[in-house]
């Protein structure tokens, strides 16, 4: 079985979801990471997102060379384990970009696909269109979500225990970032942030991450799927 997990930034699609499975035993999928690749090697190298016909020979260049361990969430590339880099505010800005681009979306499209299908076990699978373009078909279908301000209270926090001079994490402008990765997610012209129209609204916005996992199998449980 597969369920769709779609949301904005800061919603707690990936903690929720990543627990969810670990207590059922099924597999985690994040798409999420592929477009944090993209965005990290084009960064790395100094491609500029205007370069076409460059960006897509390294989408190519990625997914004949990008090994993901779906019990560890590590993300190798030829070989590098390139983890710690997608975890970063940059990596999530330049994310947002690339998946503005048609022609990177339907290279990484059946890539997303394969990942999900070759799995032995149920899977849940986060992103922003999994529901309605990559699994328009799945099992179930949620809408994550939460409030700006614990969006960015969650990002802040999570910043705050994984930079080393973490006096320079600012809230504002962490709220700032997510308002525009919200506007670049939602009005770009290829598969935008949205809500399908048969996906369950989960806001996370009260929760801590214990009761959002214990509400979300409940939901699972609700709907047969456990």
């Amino acid at each position: 079985m597969i369920v769709a997990v779609d949301g904005p930034a800061g919603s707690g699609k990936s903690s929720i979801c990543a627990l969810v499975c670990e207590k059922l035993g099924w597999n985690y999928i994040n798409t999420g990471f592929l477009y944090r690749t993209v965005g990290v090697i084009l960064r790395k190298r100094a491609i500029p997102l205007d370069d076409i016909e460059t960006v897509l020979i390294v989408v190519d260049e990625i997914a004949e060379n990008l090994i993901w361990n779906p019990d560890t969430s590590k993300v190798n590339f030829h070989g590098e384990d390139i983890t710690p880099l997608l975890e970063t505010s940059e990596a999530g800005q330049d994310a947002s970009m690339v998946a503005k681009m048609p022609a990177v979306r339907e290279k990484l499209l059946p890539l997303q696909r394969d990942l999900t299908r070759k799995s032995s076990r149920n899977s849940i699978v986060d992103g922003r269109d999994i529901g309605t373009v990559v699994f328009p078909d799945a099992d179930l279908k949620i809408f994550m979500t939460a409030s700006l301000e614990e969006r960015a209270r969650r990002r802040f926090a999570q910043l705050k225990s994984a930079t080393v001079d973490s006096d320079s994490v600012d809230l504002q402008v962490i709220q700032d970032d997510i308002v525009r990765r919200d506007h670049q997610d939602a009005g770009r012209g290829t598969a935008p942030l949205m809500q399908a129209d048969d996906a369950v609204l989960f806001d996370t916005s009260s929760m801590n991450v214990v009761s959002a996992v214990d509400s979300l199998i409940d939901i699972l449980r609700s709907k047969h799927l456990i």
